[in-house]
């Protein structure tokens, strides 16, 4: 009896196995790889900062606000530097760590969300690595036209209004329309968002936040 059943949950066990590795799969190549960029905002002539922040699970991209702009979070709109990332709306926003929830995060699409916070430049202290470079104004542009296209949109055109604040977090989650997966993660959103800019090779088969340091273009590692 006892290894009827063990047999059992060993075949139960395979069977999710089985189905959070194939159903990302499939449904990544079968929807759309992802959303197209907005028009790219306008951005005054310059030389502006751009890092890459690789927090050792997960990947950020920091930009430097040209003069006028407000992609910051309510409260810091017209921060120097603004931070976004992207990530599971339950598990990154709601800190959601139920084991259900946690199997939907890896086997399922699922609800996402941005976040946004305004930063220093000399920060990030507790971070893995930090990789930044200098870009023009059309490039800056080109990347805040493909960040700003993972914000979902309220009538009016802007971002939908932000969700509400998470305890112990500075910077404010947004609802975005696209779908999470392993397949397509936080990495991978980082550098399909670069890669629009034309600061990536590639973001396919990007799911850790190490890979992510090998497709970008033209950065430097900050000296720790």
């Amino acid at each position: 009896m006892l290894a009827r059943w063990t047999r059992r949950i060993g075949w139960a066990l395979a069977g999710l196995l089985a189905f959070a590795l194939v159903v990302p799969l499939l449904y990544a190549g079968l929807a759309d790889e992802h959303r197209a960029p907005l028009p790219a905002p306008s951005v005054p002539d310059g030389t502006y900062r751009v890092a890459v922040v690789d927090w050792g699970y997960h990947t950020a991209i920091v930009v430097e606000q040209p003069p006028g702009a407000a992609w910051g979070p309510p409260g810091e709109g017209r921060a120097p530097f603004v931070e976004f990332a992207w990530g599971d709306r339950a598990f990154y926003h709601a800190a959601d760590r139920r084991p259900h929830r946690l199997f939907a995060t890896l086997a399922l699409p699922t609800a996402s969300a941005v976040f946004a916070d305004g930063v220093r430049w000399d920060g990030f202290s507790r971070a893995r690595a930090v990789y930044e470079r200098e870009v023009d104004a059309a490039t800056l542009a080109r990347l805040m036209g493909s960040v700003e296209g993972s914000f979902e949109r309220a009538p009016s055109g802007g971002r939908a209004a932000a969700l509400p604040h998470t305890a112990g977090t500075r910077g404010r989650f947004f609802p975005s329309p696209e779908r999470y997966l392993w397949t397509r993660d936080c990495n991978w959103w980082t550098a399909r968002r670069l890669q629009d800019a034309g600061l990536a090779t590639s973001a396919r088969g990007v799911v850790l936040s190490g890979q992510v340091s090998g497709r970008l273009v033209g950065f430097r590692e900050r000296p720790g």
